[in-house]
């Protein structure tokens, strides 16, 4: 019975000294349905006064980024990306990196945006998203830089060709790896019998 009891106990002083602040905790709940609900005032409020609290502070910049994006205020959501671009997580740095180079790409910054989600594939090289995404920033950068060649023929650019090579090798060999993934999968040919209704 006394071994019970000490379980109980111990138990609880664990749980207990989890919560230590549970109003943050709740705060952040809060915030993130009122998020997920569609309600971004409310969660812009309960972010900012969790944030008071000086608690995981690099989780709370990056969701107050996303309430700010969503609210269609990109340069207050850019600043709290880079805040919380400041932390020990992985998965939090990758969509950091990944949703500002959303921003960077929308507001036509297609450089800033590569570099962006170059970095956000250097921290998880499996996401198709940000290869796609990586893609479609090349595209767009070649794509102004074939209009400004053609409305200033004849000026030379002595650099870019130096940085579409290297581009071009990133992206090779993103493709390389990704071949590997694909000619592995269609290794597998599955034979099914009987017809096929």
């Amino acid at each position: 019975m006394e071994k019970r009891i000490l379980i109980a106990a111990a138990a609880a002083a664990v749980v207990l000294s989890a919560c230590s602040n549970p109003a943050v905790y709740f705060s952040v709940w809060q915030g993130n349905n009122a998020f997920a609900g569609g309600d971004y005032q409310t969660a812009n409020t309960e972010y900012l006064a969790s944030m008071e609290k000086d608690v995981y502070t690099d989780y709370l910049s990056y969701n107050l980024a996303n309430v700010y994006y969503a609210l269609g205020e990109g340069e207050a959501a850019s600043a709290e990306w880079k805040e919380a671009a400041f932390t020990s997580s992985r998965e939090l740095l990758y969509r950091t990196m990944y949703n500002r180079g959303l921003f960077e790409f929308e507001s036509g910054n297609y450089e800033t945006a590569f570099d962006l989600f170059r970095k956000a594939l250097e921290i998880n090289p499996e996401s198709l998203d940000a290869k796609i995404n990586l893609e479609y920033s090349l595209r767009r950068m070649n794509a102004g830089a074939n209009s400004s060649e053609a409305s200033a023929a004849g000026a030379q650019n002595s650099g870019s060709d130096e940085v579409s090579d290297e581009i071009m090798r990133v992206l090779e060999f993103i493709k390389q790896k990704d071949a590997g993934i694909w000619t592995a999968n269609e290794e597998e040919n599955v034979v099914t019998g009987g017809k096929d209704w």
